[in-house]
């Protein structure tokens, strides 16, 4: 027999979703100034928030640039920062995040699955990019050729398919337990620009989001109490 399991979760009430807009779309040309927009807008996300915040990235150099140039806000907030692969492995550094209970946690593939952190000490999932794959990687410049020669799309048939399924298992990481509560923030502002965007947003189990950017964060950016 076949049927559709409803969630013992309740998304409506016990997740929000912000997105911002201002987002510059990520370029070469425009890197520095990139880096320096979401610096600013993972340091004051994650202080805005009580509870740990846990901030997905899809590049390690750019994990690490963002992590030197936010360390000091964090210092004065009084939250701890750890990194992927400098302040340890997933089985050290992440109950070393559950026992701070509102340390800011940087992490990149292995922090988008199999992460269960219920709880306030998980109360924001950050999420930088949208994780599509990169196709200068030699394995999937094979799979982009593949299907190229078979006539395919590979942005259609490779990359949305598998940056949806990403995104959803790092947003899956917020809610773990039926009295969680928290946020999702989406700092790629290509989910509200592009039109691909509206194939991410139907995947989120609480599909009404609020926009926000730097200029009216103070008033648009939701709180995790609704």
């Amino acid at each position: 027999p076949e049927g559709i399991e409803q969630s013992p979760f309740d998304f409506k009430n016990h997740m929000r979703v912000a997105i911002a807009t201002d987002c510059p779309r990520p370029s070469k040309e425009e890197g520095k100034m990139d880096l320096d927009y979401l610096s600013d807008m993972i340091a004051w996300c994650a202080n805005r928030v009580e509870g740990g915040t846990l901030v997905l990235f899809t590049n390690h150099k750019e994990m690490r640039t963002i992590a030197d140039r936010t360390q000091s806000a964090f210092n004065r907030a009084n939250r701890e920062l750890l990194i992927q692969g400098i302040d340890g492995k997933p089985n050290t550094i992440i109950p070393k995040f559950k026992k701070l209970g509102n340390a800011v946690l940087f992490g990149t593939d292995t922090y988008w699955t199999g992460v269960d952190i219920p709880g306030p000490a998980l109360s924001q999932v950050i999420l930088v990019r949208l994780p599509f794959g990169n196709f200068s990687d030699p394995i999937e410049q094979a799979r982009k050729e593949h299907c190229l020669a078979r006539g395919g799309n590979p942005f259609a048939d490779i990359s949305l398919p598998n940056a949806q399924i990403k995104f959803r298992q790092g947003v899956g990481r917020l809610i773990r337990s039926a009295s969680d509560r928290g946020i999702i923030t989406i700092l790629d502002s290509r989910i509200v620009n592009q039109s691909y965007g509206n194939s991410f947003i139907a995947t989120l189990p609480n599909r009404h989001y609020q926009r926000f950017s730097i200029d009216n964060r103070e008033h648009a950016f939701p709180s995790a109490q609704g």
